[in-house]
Parts: C-alpha cells; structure tokens; sequence
C-alpha cells in the first residue's frame, strides 16, 4: 500500500488533534495513539516501554492484534485521509478508524435488524406496519430498529436513477496514471470543476483509478467526450480503457449471516476453491439481484427528472414536503396529492432502483474487479451473492463491473475471486481496484434547469464535460 504523505504518524496524529475542540481532543487522543502504537508493531517497530504499557481504548486496542499487517496498513491509509481531507468531526473520525474493528461493534447486527433489511431489499417501498405484520412485532419497535440501523451501521435508501431514460450516458475511463503526482492533480481539477456528473475513484496505489462521466446524449456532448479524454491521455495517463454502462444491478444477502457470533460465516470450500463451479451448479436456487438495464428514453419534464432521484430514497429526501420546496425552487409549483400521482407514473416506467446502503460489520475494503468478456461470463460472474452480503454489479459494453465490501482479515478472498474470474473461457481481461475515497462534481439538481423541456434536450456549455 502506497500512503499519501512522507509525514511520520506522530506529525499526522498531532495534525488532526490541533484542528479539534478540546472536548473532541479529549474524545479521539487515546484512540488515535493506540492506533499508531497498533500501526507501530504491525510493521515490526520496537516499542517503548511506556508505549507497551498505554492503556487500551475501549474501540481499539494496540495489544489486540486483529488482522495483521494488512488490517494495520488499512487503519494507517485511513489516518492520512483524515488529516489530508482536515477532518473536524471526532464522531466521524472515530468511526473511519474504527471501521472493522471487532470492539467497534459494541451492539449486535441482531437477527430482527437482519430480518428488516432483507425485507425492505425485498419491498423498499413497504409501509411500516406491513413490515411490522411481516416480522410480527410493532410499528413502534420497527421505528426504533431503523434508528439504529441508521445510527450504528449508516443505513439509508437511496435511488440509483436510470441515466438514459433521461437522454443521458454514463461513459467511463479506466486509467492507469504517470505518476501519484499526476493523480493528485488531476483529483483537484476534476472537484473543483463545474459541469455535468463525474465520478472519480482511485485506487490506493494512487496510480489507478475510474471515471465516470454522465453526460447528454448528445452529439455535441459525445464531441466534447471524445476531446476530453484526448487530453486526459496526453497531461494524465500511461494508458486508459472506456467502457459505457448499461445496467445496474444490487444484491443485500443475509443468508450467511449468524447473529450468535454477530458476523458472516462463509462455506471455506465456496470461498477458497470455486466460487464459480458452486455458482454454475446452483444458478437456479440463486438469489435474484435487484435493478435493472438501462431503458429507452421517456419524455419529461424539470419535475420528473427532480423526483426521480429522490424516488425511493429515506429520510428527509423521501419527504412529501421536501420535494415540494425543491420543485419550487426550479419554478414547479406541485401539490402533493399531484407529486404522488408523478412518482406513481415514474416507478411503472421503472426509471429508478431504490438501493439499500448500510455497512456491514466486519467489511472493510471496498473493491471492484472490471471485467472486458462476453455475457455470458457475466451472468455468471453475477451470481457471486450466493456468499457475499453485499454486491453491486454494472453491466457494459464491453463486460461488467463486480463491486463488493471484503470481509476484514480474508486477504486471500480477493485474490481467490480474482482468479476465479480470470480462469472463464469467455473473460479476456480483469482489473482490480480497491478504491479509498471518490469525488462527485455535480448533483443532479444543479443540472436539472439545463432541461429544455420543449425541444427535449439538454443545453451544454463549452467545459461541460
């Protein structure tokens, strides 16, 4: 793993305490210098023996040596974005570092939360005393089981919208960079510049990385594309690869999950043998992925488009009353029985896939394996939810994208999949990113008043794209 600064982690952890308030420095000193003592010994370090003595943080403990050198380097590649990103919030910081730590899970993920989100993947959509009938408790226990889940393990609903019903592409650029340096600068560039939605991921070895651009389609826009990457190959890459995506697909699984142990437990002969042969063997008994492939565009309006990202989403975004200021603010003035009867037209049009996201104890590290092969391959590649929680898949044109959350302390597991895939006929190359962090430049409210509703087509400016 390539860190990001050449600053020692004493300078990194006095960095990060002096921009806090004193209460919140309190908070976080303990549990950030038991993570650089952790951090220390993992990498074969001597310790002091006032160090050895430190006391122990209830979250993270440095003479608990849990997953190794690998899970040390992790917690050490946090602590540099922490103080690159200058965090101020102790709450969020605590939690990044103690992501899958095992103390950090202080209370169970129980069968019932379990229960609850298998059932909103099933029905995003389902009322709270249905889903209280279905579980056979309360809407009042229901309620309080949400606000934990919200709280302890960052659950929401969001809606993933389908790009092309709205005459829009999502073009993306796998890339291999010159050099960190080149990387860096072209993360500055790409946040700090306006336009249509792009999304930017980059690979810890700082040198690779993806973009997604999601643009008009348009040719004017396709012009503008074609220009952008040129240039992109001449200031930023060694090389790059485009792909256009076409699908997408989740998968929330809870079928290895064991409340006892609190954690996932994996067939060892599945994970670490042939994923794949289990997978072809049992494809009929397989667990369906929600979503769906990119659709032929609709006709719509500045109202539509601004609903349709908010379709199934949670909390405040999911607010009848909400959706109303919004719309006002764009000159749609809707009432709310009027918006009820617009998302019910939007869902039968299937515009838009409610995605659940929650993290899942005990899952660190975030990682996609892109793969250029035939369908088939993919359909197969698909079928990974048997064993893992939780999956997200894009099809292209060229292949598909597999992003899964890896379970802490299974470095082996990425590897084993990895030449899983790599061993199908019809798959011709695989890249593997395991992605930190990612920038998204533009929300879809700042476009929605480029629609020109009469002409159905978007407007777009010179350094769009």
């Amino acid at each position: 793993m390539t860190v990001i600064a050449n600053d020692t982690l004493e300078i990194i952890e006095q960095r990060i305490l002096s921009r806090l308030m004193p209460t919140e420095r309190n908070q976080l000193a303990s549990l950030l210098r038991n993570a650089i003592l952790f951090i220390k010994q993992m990498r074969g370090e001597p310790l002091t023996d006032e160090e050895k003595s430190y006391p122990a943080h209830k979250l993270l403990s440095h003479s608990e040596h849990f997953g190794g050198k690998e899970a040390a380097e992790t917690v050490a590649f946090r602590l540099h974005l922490i103080d690159r990103y200058q965090l101020q919030n102790a709450n969020y910081i605590e939690q990044i570092v103690t992501l899958d730590y095992p103390a950090a899970y202080g209370k169970r993920f129980t069968a019932r939360k379990a229960l609850i989100l298998r059932e909103l993947y099933e029905t995003p959509t389902i009322p709270k005393y249905k889903l209280a009938k279905k579980i056979g408790t309360s809407s009042r226990v229901i309620t309080r089981e949400l606000n934990e889940l919200q709280h302890e393990f960052a659950f929401q609903i969001v809606t993933s919208a389908d790009p092309q019903k709205f005459r829009l592409v999502s073009q993306g650029i796998l890339f291999r960079a010159k050099s960190a340096k080149h990387s860096e600068r072209l993360e500055n560039l790409l946040s700090n510049q306006q336009g249509f939605n792009r999304t930017f991921q980059l690979d810890r070895d700082m040198l690779r990385g993806v973009i997604v651009f999601r643009y008009p389609n348009q040719q004017k826009a396709h012009r503008m594309f074609e220009e952008r990457v040129r240039w992109l190959q001449d200031e930023f890459f060694l090389d790059c690869y485009l792909f256009l995506l076409t699908g997408f697909h989740y998968s929330l699984s809870f079928a290895t999950y064991d409340p006892e142990i609190n954690a996932f437990s994996f067939d060892p002969e599945i994970v670490s043998e042939a994923p794949f042969t289990y997978i072809k063997q049992h494809i009929s008994t397989l667990p369906k992925l929600q979503g769906c492939d990119y659709g032929e565009p609709i006709r719509f309006d500045r109202a539509d488009f601004l609903l349709a990202h908010s379709l199934y989403s949670s909390g405040y975004l999911g607010q009848t009353d909400f959706k109303q200021r919004l719309l006002k603010q764009h000159g749609v003035d809707l009432s709310k029985k009027t918006i009820w009867k617009r998302e019910q037209r939007l869902r039968k049009k299937r515009v838009a896939t409610p995605i659940i996201e929650v993290q899942i104890p005990g899952f660190d590290e975030n990682i996609s394996f892109i793969v250029f092969g035939s369908q088939e391959a993919c359909n197969t590649i698909r079928g990974i939810p048997t064993f893992l929680p939780y999956v997200i898949f894009f099809t292209t044109d060229s292949g598909c994208i597999l992003h899964i959350q890896r379970p802490a302390h299974t470095s082996a597991l990425t590897g084993q999949l990895l030449h899983s895939i790599q061993k199908e006929p019809e798959v011709s190359d695989v890249k593997l990113l395991r992605y930190q962090w990612r920038i998204v430049s533009t929300r879809h409210v700042d476009i929605v008043d480029r629609w020109n509703e009469e002409e159905q087509k978007w407007e777009i400016h010179e350094g769009d794209i």
